[in-house]
């Protein structure tokens, strides 16, 4: 697969950026979309490879359609669904602007343990979870790196 290059990638680890020993927990994917919620308004999130624990059936807060990926049309649904995942295992999250057209390659659909890079031509923001370890965060435009590191400071999950 084509991988389109990055801004930017950032790497988060619980301990690094949440003062908790544990890491891809839905409390703390939460926090860093909370930190996209202006950002990612006019954008669409697409779901693929999501596994983890959680008190609810990942079928049921992940429903993939026909094409084989969830999509959710708003990050606050989004933050509401993650807030209901104990720990990611693995996961990909693209935010894509609304109204642009996605052509899947079902050959080749978005995978955690991909290279680096976004996975899809039009992502602009692709966030990774990953063997209950970290999360990766990939985005076009270094502005986002720059709103999550200081929606963190202000709000003091880290320091």
């Amino acid at each position: 697969m084509d991988l389109k290059e990055p801004a930017f990638m950032l790497k988060v680890r619980g301990s690094d950026y949440f003062n908790e020993e544990l890491s891809c927990l839905g409390c703390q994917f939460a926090e860093i979309l909370l930190s996209l919620k202006d950002y990612t308004e006019s954008h669409d999130w697409y779901i693929f490879d999501v596994l983890g624990t959680s008190k609810s059936s990942f079928h049921e807060l992940f429903p993939k359609n026909p094409q084989e990926h969830c999509t959710v049309l708003s990050t606050d649904e989004l933050i509401d669904k993650v807030k209901r995942v104990i720990q990611f295992e693995s996961g990909v999250f693209i935010a894509v602007e609304k109204g642009k057209k996605i052509n899947w390659d079902f050959d080749h659909l978005p995978e955690t343990e991909e290279s680096e890079g976004l996975q899809h031509p039009l992502a602009e923001i692709e966030i990774r979870t990953f063997d209950y370890s970290f999360f990766e965060i990939y985005a076009n435009n270094i502005e986002v790196k720059e709103t999550i590191l200081n929606y963190f400071r202000k709000n003091k999950i880290w320091e």
